[in-house]
């Protein structure tokens, strides 16, 4: 993610790259291993082994790939913020998600952890997203620049570290699903702004440093 204009850039955390930097050397003795261990075995009555040596080999060098992407990623900054909006940036993909100031009908930590819950209007219906605070570094900073952004963009202050939306009330409502049985506590439901559609299914949720 380029370095947002007039906005600010926040890294991510200098472990993250450091802890990928050193499964990557070990990842490298582990290909190496195995590519030994596959050359060594495809001859003679041990091909079977070999060839089986061989996918184990595919599959390491996919790992280690990955783990590069990992690292490639931490390089980049981890969150940024701009007059009009918040951008994250998971580890497993290559560009950033945007969250438009206007969308965000809620902020507040996600308690018990150093996430940061974000409700986004998308399509009438209000969605969850989960920021993990662990891997930003300048958290601090993050959440007094994210603060301004927030309260110009008409979100009210209702706690320390809590921003709503005025006209908003949080209301969970549960998923009408007639082919299925009735959700468990906690599965199925979805916030609902006043005058929104009918509610339709979640399509999941993001968080920074993971799937998102």
């Amino acid at each position: 993610m380029s370095t947002v204009t007039g906005g600010f850039d926040f890294p991510f955390r200098p472990w993250v790259r450091s802890t990928s930097r050193r499964a990557m050397v070990w990842g490298v003795g582990v290909v190496a291993a195995v590519g030994a261990v596959s050359w060594w075995l495809e001859r003679g009555e041990t091909q079977a082994w070999g060839r089986a040596f061989g996918v184990l080999l595919a599959y390491s060098l996919l790992f280690w790939a990955t783990l590069f992407k990992i690292w490639w990623t931490a390089g980049r900054p981890a969150v940024a913020v701009d007059a009009e909006a918040l951008y994250y940036q998971p580890l497993h993909t290559f560009r950033p998600s945007r969250i438009p100031f206007d969308r965000v009908l809620a902020c507040n930590p996600r308690v018990g952890t150093e996430a940061l819950r974000v409700v986004v209007e998308k399509k009438g219906v209000a969605r969850e997203l989960f920021l993990n605070l662990a891997v930003v570094k300048g958290q601090h900073r993050f959440l007094e620049v994210l603060a301004e952004r927030l309260e110009a963009a008409g979100l009210e202050r209702v706690g320390e570290r809590e921003w709503s939306r005025p006209d908003w009330e949080e209301a969970l409502t549960p998923v009408p699903s007639p082919a299925s049985p009735p959700p468990s506590p906690g599965e199925g439901r979805h916030h609902a702004p006043p005058g929104s559609v009918p509610p339709s299914p979640r399509e999941g949720d993001g968080e920074v440093g993971e799937g998102g």
